[in-house]
């Protein structure tokens, strides 16, 4: 890949590809506390076809390839990354800012106030990537009670949640 990602909003015919993307980028967390997210299922294909309809999943590509991804969605006054993964192949070439740069702009295009997410505060390529890029933490007391549903959903999960946080982004 040369010069800036190839990033744009999926189409139906990328769907197939990004199961592939989501289990080699799983493979990042082998060996950290979050290693059972190597072994996580992809996403049910129904799930990206509706995403893909509303128009809030975006795709990187090269070659032809879809390399990378941002899942999110669209609801209260906000857009909620529900994912970003790339490629094991593809990481540190900017594709991860790229996505995410094409969901803020998407996000301020709908006039929406702002992006939300859930992440692992303790990896560097989880909560101090989207703080890189703008996002701010968020305090248990400012955390919305969606957002906190969500942590306790995660929690129930399995996700310890000392180790998870909620993140902001206004617009």
């Amino acid at each position: 890949m040369t010069g800036a990602p190839a990033v744009r909003l999926a189409r139906a015919a990328d769907l197939a590809q990004l199961a592939e993307v989501q289990l080699s980028a799983g493979e990042l967390f082998r060996g950290t506390h979050m290693d059972f997210v190597a072994d996580h299922p992809p996403t049910p294909l129904e799930d990206f076809e509706a995403a893909c309809t509303a128009a809030t999943l975006w795709v990187s590509e090269d070659a032809g390839r879809c390399n990378g991804m941002l899942l999110a969605e669209a609801s209260r006054d906000d857009l909620h990354i529900l994912e970003l993964s790339v490629a094991a192949t593809a990481q540190r070439r900017g594709i991860g800012s790229a996505l995410l740069a094409a969901a803020i702009a998407a996000a301020r295009a709908r006039g929406l106030a702002s992006l939300t997410l859930t992440t692992d505060r303790t990896l560097p390529w989880n909560a101090p990537f989207y703080a890189r890029n703008g996002f701010v933490m968020l305090t248990p007391d400012a955390t919305p009670g969606w957002l906190r549903a969500i942590l306790r959903q995660e929690a129930a999960a399995g996700l310890k949640p000392e180790w998870r946080c909620a993140m902001h982004l206004s617009l």
